[in-house]
């Protein structure tokens, strides 16, 4: 992750950084992005690149990181919104990505790393594997949405069969995503496959009472 000095560098010039790796990262492969490239665009010099990160994986962990976070404020501001319908906040996160997503300048770079399975699994893009190890963030998370949760639209007894349920919902997401980029199916064909997935799982969760 960045250093302390990347992070207290004034807004504009992260940000500046922050632009010039997405536009590299849009631009090519993992493999064939270049750091001369990206410093170059940044207008800074090596030495000082190599101040602020490891290198381009540190990099590329910190852009994801970012994403993630922008994500769990979204899902929060949501699950409030949604007054704890589970359900719903997960829908409308499917169709933010789906309808909205190529408005957003970012597109092509998540679609890139979606994408590439490799990059996927290794940079823990979405967080399955937080989820499935059982940090302590996300087990903090998890225990937040309980506590937020409807618990007669989902009626799970405790955080621990939340946590599997989100993983499930988890799961929709990043199989929605992955439709939406690789141009499988239309968005109607996509949405309508989804949202009976969703279905299933809302009744499953019902009938385990």
């Amino acid at each position: 992750m960045p250093t302390q000095r990347f992070l207290h560098l004034p807004d504009m010039k992260r940000e500046k950084i922050k632009r010039a790796a997405i536009h590299e990262f849009t631009k090519f492969s993992f493999s064939d992005v270049s750091i001369n490239q990206i410093i170059k665009e940044a207008d800074i010099s090596r030495g000082s690149f190599y101040t602020y990160f490891e290198d381009k994986d540190d990099l590329l962990a910190y852009l994801l990181r970012d994403f993630q976070e922008s994500c769990k404020r979204w899902f929060f501001q949501n699950l409030e919104l949604c007054e704890g319908n589970i359900y719903q906040v997960f829908w409308n996160s499917i169709l933010v990505l789906i309808n909205y997503g190529r408005e957003q300048r970012d597109f092509i770079f998540y679609k890139n790393i979606f994408l590439d399975a490799k990059l996927m699994t290794e940079t823990n893009m979405i967080g399955f594997k937080d989820f499935f190890n059982k940090s302590k963030e996300e087990q903090e998370l998890v225990s937040y949405c309980f506590d937020k949760l409807d618990h007669v639209v989902c009626p799970v007894s405790s955080s621990g069969e939340l946590s599997e349920l989100l993983e499930l919902l988890l799961f929709l997401v990043a199989k929605s995503m992955s439709m939406y980029f690789m141009e499988s199916a239309d968005i109607d064909e996509i949405l309508h496959a989804i949202k009976y997935q969703f279905q299933v799982i809302e009744e499953g969760v019902r009938r385990k009472i």
